[in-house]
């Protein structure tokens, strides 16, 4: 047997043996079938005649009416159903045939046709049957009576079949529900409301898996519905007291100590008068869920990086510690690492992000387990420090704090020396809401930078007119550089052996619109803070090399220029290209540039300066190291730079030839240079003594106020138009050309 009918009829267990029993109780024997046969002959092969009026009534019938939608559908259900009975009277009952019976039951069922209607079928078959018997044997009692003696046996026995399919198809629905429920990764329970405790009498595996339960140890026992401990279970007693459904999420802890959250959904069964004889549960297991919630409520107030409170918890805490505040002030201190940026810049993000860390577990060990510490973002992170005794211990902790932090970090084998500069506001004396205090010491940490950095610095009420001072700075020197205000201003370096001028630097100024000239040294630290020291850099080397351009075709010699180049400029990796790009821009030729880079930048990741210094070099660039002298950059160091100038930083130039200190200093400096090859130039020269000093030492070129001051453009045409600089000690003066 084959098909659906043959798989039914061996799951139905309908073999032949089964067969010949069906038709021996039927007492559907040999006879009976030569009967059938005879009959089947007479019948004729078109059929029977009956389906016709048989369809038209059920078409009558609503339920019915949507499986009979058109003619063509009846048509075609009307051929089926006329072979379907003209094999009743074929006379062959075997295997084959008991197969495609099912199949047609199995059909039936599957479409909705209920037993009624296939009972209705026959029996207009069968009433149909007896007029055509009758005919046929022209009312002789002894072929009508033996013959629809058969037809009915057989009617019956297709019958018995069609019932059983309709049986198979709900075993097969139930065992497929119950191989669901049993499949299900949600456990599933039933417990019997009629019972006290209403003990459990069904439990899927899941459910025995979330409980962490051996296989059959919960059946009989109370229902978890039943539980009168957490408040978890409040809407569950709410449901059971009002018959209604219910659901709750619950906290369960297994007999092998695993903490599992489930989502638990319960409904009442009724019977047939309404009452509730048991309850059926569903267990979701969302630990996962759970946990993802509470790993997200820890990243929306924890610091992802540091795993600190954020800014948003932290402002939390300090308005509930100013609300809760019975006695003892508190303080917030608010630090800052110094030049963390150079960090970032010089070693990339991720070494930043290692240093992060761990500033934020040595602030951690410096507090008390009361205290809060957390990250505001980037660099900053802030203390909150409850029950201050006194404002002398605020100061203890900053100290620890700094003294803490100034200890060396050793990150991807790299010595990072590390200072922080704290602020510290108390409350109330500094502000009564979290605003400002933090603002407070916000400002008062940047009194503690301007003081020297790596100390700490209370605040006082006069500081915030500096903040403001420092806020608009920052906002006007956007506007410069968008308006123009920046303005370059030259200073001559000259040569020491006969006085000319061999180049100059570019110097930036800010006039200010309503606050007139405000110098480098207020507004450089600023600009390298916010970052804006990348396009101020490259607006004045822009304008430096169209005004050497400008110079050149208006016969003014001015044979080299030089420009500073701030740190976070020279760890661009494109520096070159850029350089390059503004030179061919303008049509200058790069040996007429000389870039100058401080000492301490250059030291601060010497591999990556050489590579720096190499390309810049390689296109025709010359670098100068500024300030030398100040950055503990020793001889091995120096060696393996591709540099063309040192510039001894003016510090030194001070106290010659007075300062024997100063004198063996510089005396050392130039012995250096000259033995590697490199030009040196004395910055800060203001007085002939020095001069006459620094020629006796064979420095190449100086500059300073002696030989002039850094001018704009057009008076530094008027006072140089020679290619000599004015010196006021040879009885020169600063000229204004009007």
């Amino acid at each position: 047997m084959q098909g659906e009918g043959g798989n039914s009829a061996r799951e139905m267990r309908i073999d032949g043996d089964e067969i010949a029993l069906r038709r021996r109780f039927l007492a559907l024997g040999d006879t009976d079938v030569e009967l059938l046969r005879r009959l089947h002959e007479v019948l004729p092969a078109d059929g029977h005649g009956f389906t016709g009026a048989f369809y038209d009534m059920l078409r009558t019938y609503p339920p019915l009416a949507g499986l009979l939608r058109d003619d063509a559908t009846v048509t075609r259900l009307r051929a089926a159903h006329e072979r379907y009975f003209r094999e009743l009277t074929a006379g062959r009952y075997d295997a084959a045939y008991v197969a495609r019976r099912l199949e047609v039951g199995l059909t039936h069922a599957r479409i909705g046709l209920e037993p009624k209607w296939y009972i209705g079928a026959f029996r207009a078959y069968l009433s149909a049957m007896m007029h055509t018997v009758w005919d046929r044997f022209d009312g002789r009692r002894e072929d009508v009576l033996p013959t629809l003696d058969a037809l009915l046996k057989i009617a019956l026995f297709d019958l018995g079949l069609t019932l059983d399919t309709y049986f198979h198809a709900d075993k097969r629905r139930i065992a497929l529900r119950d191989r669901a429920i049993e499949s299900s990764v949600n456990g599933i329970f039933i417990a019997d409301a009629q019972q006290a405790d209403y003990p459990l009498i069904y439990v899927n595996p899941a459910f025995e898996r979330a409980l962490g339960a051996r296989t059959g140890a919960v059946l009989g026992q109370p229902c978890i519905c039943r539980n009168h401990g957490d408040d978890g279970y409040a809407e569950i007693r709410h449901a059971i007291a009002s018959g209604s459904e219910g659901t709750t999420v619950l906290e369960l802890h297994r007999e092998d100590a695993e903490r599992r959250w489930v989502e638990l959904f319960l409904a009442p069964v009724r019977n047939e008068a309404d009452a509730i004889t048991h309850y059926v549960g569903v267990l979701n297991d969302v630990t996962r869920r759970k946990d993802a919630e509470e790993r997200l409520n820890h990243l929306a107030s924890h610091d992802p990086l540091t795993g600190l409170p954020n800014r948003m918890l932290f402002h939390d805490r300090l308005r509930h510690a100013i609300a809760r505040r019975n006695h003892g002030a508190l303080a917030v201190l608010f630090l800052d690492l110094d030049r963390f940026k150079l960090v970032n810049d010089g070693y990339g993000h991720d070494v930043g992000d290692a240093l992060l860390r761990e500033v934020a577990a040595r602030l951690s060990s410096c507090l008390r387990a009361e205290d809060t510490v957390a990250r505001l973002g980037g660099d900053e992170f802030v203390v909150l420090i409850e029950d201050l005794p006194g404002a002398e211990f605020a100061a203890t902790v900053a100290g620890k704090i700094a003294a803490r932090l100034a200890e060396p970090v050793v990150i991807g084998g790299r010595t990072l020396p590390v200072s922080s500069s704290v602020g510290i506001a108390l409350h109330p004396r500094d502000g009564s809401d979290p605003q400002t205090l933090l603002k407070n010491a916000d400002t008062a940490m940047y009194r503690a930078k301007e003081a020297g950095r790596g100390g700490f610095c209370f605040y006082a009420g006069e500081m915030n007119a500096q903040a403001h001072r420092r806020l608009d700075l920052e906002n006007g020197l956007r506007r410069a550089l968008a308006e123009g205000q920046l303005e370059v201003h030259y200073q001559p370096q000259v040569s020491l052996a006969d006085g000319r001028v061999s180049g100059v630097e570019a110097l930036v100024r800010w006039r200010h619109p309503r606050d007139g000239m405000i110098g480098p040294a207020e507004f450089i630290p600023i600009a390298e803070e916010t970052g804006l020291i990348v396009p101020l850099g490259e607006h004045v080397l822009r304008t430096a090399c169209k005004q050497l351009a400008d110079w050149d075709r208006r016969g003014l010699v001015v044979p080299r220029l030089a420009v500073n180049l701030s740190a976070r400029q020279f760890r661009q990796p494109d520096l070159a290209d850029r350089v390059c790009r503004i030179l061919d821009e303008i049509g200058l030729s790069s040996s007429r540039l000389e870039l100058e880079i401080t000492e301490s930048t250059v030291m601060r990741d010497a591999d990556d300066s050489v590579e720096t210094l190499r390309r810049l070099r390689a296109r025709g660039i010359s670098v100068a190291i500024d300030d030398f002298g100040t950055g503990y950059s020793s001889l091995s160091q120096l060696k393996r730079l591709p540099i063309d100038t040192l510039k001894i930083d003016r510090s030194f130039i001070e106290g010659i030839p007075g300062s024997a200190e100063d004198v063996a200093i510089v005396g050392a400096i130039a012995a250096m240079a000259r033995s590697l090859g490199l030009k040196l130039v004395a910055e800060g020269v203001e007085h002939p003594a020095q001069r006459d000093f620094l020629r006796t030492v064979e420095c190449e070129e100086a500059q300073g106020w002696l030989f002039g001051r850094p001018l704009p453009a057009d008076v530094f045409v008027c006072n140089h138009a020679s290619g000599r600089a004015v010196s006021p000690a040879d009885g020169g003066a600063v000229a204004s050309c009007a």
